[in-house]
């Protein structure tokens, strides 16, 4: 018992811990540029605690999805193709250095890339609900499996509460509708 207690008190999962609050928190904002901009300091934190465990290729997903973050909180003035295009190349590009210059397992590194590229493409197209469902069904699952393997506490218990936010979001806003903007 007194493991576990450590484990949770361990100062580097306190970084986690502010991420996973920023996270949580993004679900409950209808506006989009509101959930990008509390996505983006989930990065911040998250790339903060991969460093310190040592996870690569979940840092370097996190370092450009802060850029992705403030891309997309940009608005119209960010939605051309190019900006996409380049986020996409980032974490393809996050996925192979992370395995072949810092010896990541070339799994996570994969499912990463796949997490952030298809949570990339739903960000793109705007929609609240689209956004909703991959976090719940890819983004989540993807990144709780690298968490368990490098032991991120906080980023565990963020992935639950975002799949939890998120079904709290659909009963929030079933009948008022989500940004598409």
């Amino acid at each position: 018992m007194s493991a576990i207690l450590e484990a949770i008190s361990d100062p580097i999962q306190w970084i986690g811990y502010v991420g996973m609050v920023c996270a949580l928190l993004s679900y409950q904002f209808r506006k989009n540029k509101t959930y990008f901009l509390f996505q983006t300091g989930c990065a911040i934190a998250f790339s903060l605690q991969f460093i310190l465990l040592h996870s690569w290729a979940a840092m370097l997903m996190n370092v450009f999805s802060v850029l992705r973050g403030l891309i997309f909180a940009a608005g119209d003035r960010c939605k051309k193709p190019l900006f996409h295009i380049l986020m996409q190349i980032l974490f393809a590009g996050s996925c192979l250095a992370s395995f072949l210059f810092f010896e990541e397992r070339w799994w996570i590194a994969l499912l990463l890339a796949v997490a952030q590229c298809g949570g990339t493409l739903v960000m793109w197209g705007r929609d609240g609900k689209q956004i909703r469902l991959a976090q719940f069904f890819m983004i989540s699952p993807i990144w709780i499996a690298n968490n368990v393997y490098y032991g991120s506490v906080g980023g565990i218990v963020c992935e639950v509460f975002n799949m939890t936010s998120v079904l709290i979001s659909f009963i929030r806003f079933r009948r008022t509708g989500y940004d598409k903007t």
